[in-house]
Parts: structure tokens; sequence; C-alpha cells
């Protein structure tokens, strides 16, 4: 068997592009060969099908969500955790980027009634994202930098529906104005 001669995680970060920007219905297995650089043998010996290459693209995403949640296990202020957060994972990214929405949230939307495994996947990193909220409004409380009063379980499930409409709303192609608009109004619970 000849070794390997490609960087794996680099052809799984360049798909996950491309299943980020097609979707998985929209994406064909010859656009993944290209996308790769890879021939048929090769794709299935090193991520199987193209639905297998999928569930890795969703967890290679489903990491790059967990960086984003960073300000959110470091920063103590709770409104400047959920403000660097929002920075990270709309306004880092370039406009034609952010207009793909969210791999997950496309996903489930996608997947939903088709391949409920997939939408499954998919929300089940969407709720490590919620659980980041809700640790970091925790903790908030906890160091008396938010009201005892705040269910911090409820304020993270807003913040989750806030991020996917969010998405949805770049998507769309809603101006970067719009949205920090959007996050701005959003912000003002914490005041």
């Amino acid at each position: 068997m000849r070794p390997l001669t490609f960087n794996k995680q680099k052809a799984l970060a360049d798909v996950t592009q491309l299943f980020w920007r097609q979707g998985y219905e929209g994406t064909s297995v010859q656009q993944i060969l290209s996308c790769m650089g890879l021939n048929r043998s090769s794709l299935y010996s090193a991520f199987g099908d193209k639905r297998a290459l999928f569930v890795q693209a969703l967890d290679h995403f489903g990491t790059l969500a967990g960086v984003a949640c960073t300000p959110l296990r470091q920063l103590l202020d709770p409104k400047e955790a959920v403000r660097q957060f929002y920075n990270l994972v709309f306004f880092a990214l370039p406009a034609e980027q952010r207009m793909n929405g969210c791999l997950l949230v496309n996903t489930i939307l996608g997947q939903s009634g088709l391949d409920e495994e997939l939408a499954t996947i998919a929300a089940s990193k969407l709720a490590e994202v919620e659980q980041a909220f809700e640790r970091c409004f925790e903790a908030a409380q906890e160091r008396g930098a938010l009201k005892q009063a705040v269910d911090p379980h409820g304020l993270a499930a807003y913040f989750m529906t806030l991020t996917k409409g969010l998405r949805v709303a770049a998507r769309e192609g809603r101006s970067e104005a719009s949205l920090r608009q959007m996050i701005a109004i959003s912000l003002t619970v914490f005041d």
C-alpha cells in the first residue's frame, strides 16, 4: 500500500469549506475529489465515502466553533465575552464566508427529515456552544458579575437562538452593520 502523500488536515479543511458553501446534498463526489486533489480510491481510503467525509467535516467545523467559544471560557465580563464570541464568529470572517451561514445550522435545516443522524450530529455540536454560553453565565454569577435573578440556562438558550438567527440573517445577505446592530441590541440584556 502506497503511503499518503497529501496533508489530510488541509484536505479536510478545504472540503469543509466546500460543504459549508454548497451543503451536503449540493456537493458532488467529483467536486470533492477536485477540491481535495484526490482520486476516488484515495478518498475512500483516507476518509470513507461522502457521508463519512461529511461527518468528519462537521467534526472539523465543530472544532472551529469550539475555538470561537474561547472568550466565553476566558473573559470575566460576560457582556465582553459574548461580544468577543460574536466578533470571532461573524466579523473575523471574510464577508463572502460569513454569507455561507453556519455549516451546523445549514445541516440541521437541510438534513432534518432526510438524514436525521447528520442533523443530530450538527445539533450536538451547537449544543456544545450553548453549554459554553451557560458555563460563562454560571461563572459570572459566581463572581457577582451577573445578577442572581438571571437564569444562566435560559440566557444561554437566548444567545444560542440569536446566534442561529444571525447565521441565517448573514446567509440572507444582511449587512455587517445590520448584524452588529442586532448584536448590540442583544447585549443590552447585561445592562
